[in-house]
């Protein structure tokens, strides 16, 4: 039996783990912190050397004294990454993440210099909203031109994480497209690119990340004590491998993500347009294939503020009885750090309407999770205006809060079916390097989900959120101007 040596590069924690060719997890996940560095100019970064160092040491912690058993190693990685280095392959910069706003601003400067806005949003399937590092990578052209003039290479996550295993610049389809810049058929768009003030030539070479396989440095083999010439497989991106782990992207099927940020998403064989909301991105899986919906930048990054203010624990959002559907009239529109669209987008913020002197704690707090859970059907009802989807899957840390899987269930007047393994991404790494895209992957996700946990609609919630969903959403549209006015006024 061959093992698979798993990795998940999140935002917070760097994992890696043994998976059997079953998709089980063999031994014990090791983790590794990996902070964001952060301060009050909206930096949110990683070091790029500390995650290098992290990487090689939760691999080597895994590996353990199973170097032998080990026939090919897996990698997931998050989107929205973007570092700089230069000809000797040495950072010019941090590793920028997708809760990184030094470039929010800065943002209606790129899309000048872009020009064709819509033109841009269809070559690519990205919609225009600054989170793509293609709108940091101006920023940094424009206000720290030495640094521009050095670069030799620009990577994203993936790309900097397979240089220090392989040696070579590569990505994959899928977290390649999230810099923005790779049009719908894999290809690095000139166009997109030359109005950055970078070059085709110093973006990675783009991989197959359902059927491709890298080898692992000769040193790398050593450290982990596998044989030498082991490969690694290119993987998707994180959401992409929880994707592959809960059901080997089956048709209608809604999959979904729940953690710091998140996601709704549905396979499709071409991109979806979203001119007029900007809010659907068709993610390139390979070309001809999309997964596609949107992310959702505020979700536990959202709760973790609500407690912070409370006082509170995880335990209260898990454990106490919070308020009643619809939260006594309480609205929270959690854009804390903006939102993936048009209408809030780099303008974003939080908003709470309809606090009165008889709104308590609980009804906040519910308001919270509801709003999250509001931004994920606002994605559903882009993506499935003729409710074909019939189940939505649910991976990710948050999804163990059984009380907001609940309201996401009756939110979204959806079956609901979360896996109790917090380790999908690994394992959805594990099996598409082992499986590629075909039966086999479908097979390996349908036993890895057979005890999945199912919040069936409560149907009079459901017609309580109906009816407020309407009124969330005009509110939500309205929000444009006043954030708007509350932007110029900053900057004043």
């Amino acid at each position: 039996m061959g093992l698979t040596l798993s990795i998940d590069v999140g935002t917070t924690n760097i994992k890696a783990a043994l998976v059997d060719e079953a998709g089980q997890l063999y031994g014990k996940t090791q983790k590794i912190s990996t902070a964001l560095e952060s301060d009050a100019s909206g930096r949110a970064e990683h070091d790029p050397h500390r995650l290098r160092e992290a990487l090689l040491e939760v691999c080597r912690r895994a590996a353990d004294r199973h170097g032998s058993e080990i026939d090919m190693l897996a990698l997931t990685s998050y989107m929205f990454g973007l570092v700089l280095l230069n000809q000797d392959g040495e950072p010019l910069t941090r590793i920028s993440t997708f809760a990184d706003t030094t470039a929010q601003a800065h943002f209606p400067r790129f899309l000048a210099a872009v020009g064709d806005v819509d033109d841009m949003y269809l070559r690519t399937g990205c919609p225009p909203i600054f989170q793509y590092p293609a709108n940091r990578l101006h920023h940094i052209g424009v206000t720290q031109p030495q640094i521009a003039a050095r670069t030799a290479h620009v990577l994203d996550s993936k790309a900097f994480l397979m240089h220090a295993l392989t040696g070579e610049y590569v990505s994959d389809y899928s977290t390649a497209n999230s810099l923005g810049c790779l049009d719908i058929s894999g290809r690095w768009d000139e166009s997109i690119i030359g109005a950055t003030g970078f070059a085709v030539g110093q973006f990675p070479r783009v991989l197959n990340g359902l059927t491709d396989k890298v080898p692992l440095l000769p040193a790398i083999c050593r450290h982990l004590g596998v044989r030498e010439g082991t490969a690694i497989a290119a993987g998707l991106y994180d959401g992409g491998a929880v994707a592959a782990a809960m059901t080997g992207f089956a048709e209608g099927i809604g999959v979904g993500n729940f953690g710091t940020s998140g996601m709704f998403r549905i396979p499709t064989p071409a991109p979806v347009e979203d001119l007029q909301g900007g809010l659907i991105q068709s993610c390139l899986l390979r070309p001809g294939r999309f997964f596609t919906g949107a992310g959702i930048n505020n979700c536990t990054s959202a709760t973790n503020l609500l407690l912070s203010l409370l006082g509170e624990n995880l335990d209260y959002l898990q454990k106490t009885p919070l308020s009643v559907p619809g939260a006594n009239g309480v609205m929270t529109f959690p854009y804390f750090t903006g939102e993936r669209d048009m209408i809030v987008g780099n303008i974003g913020t939080g908003v709470v309407m309809g606090l009165g002197a008889a709104s308590t704690r609980d009804d906040l707090a519910r308001s919270f999770l509801e709003g999250i859970a509001f931004s994920y059907l606002l994605v559903k009802n882009r993506l499935d205006p003729h409710r074909q989807i019939e189940e939505f899957r649910l991976g990710g840390g948050a999804s163990a809060n059984a009380q907001w899987m609940q309201i996401m269930a009756d939110v979204l007047d959806l079956r609901v079916c979360v896996t109790q393994n917090p380790e999908m991404g690994i394992i959805g790494a594990a099996c598409m390097a082992r499986y590629g895209e075909g039966s086999d992957l479908i097979e390996c996700s349908r036993r890895i989900m057979r005890e999945a946990t199912v919040f069936e609609p409560i149907a009079r919630h459901a017609k309580i959120y109906a009816a407020l969903a309407e009124r969330y959403f005009s509110i939500r549209q309205a929000l444009r101007a006043p954030l708007l006015a509350r932007l110029e006024q900053s900057a004043d």
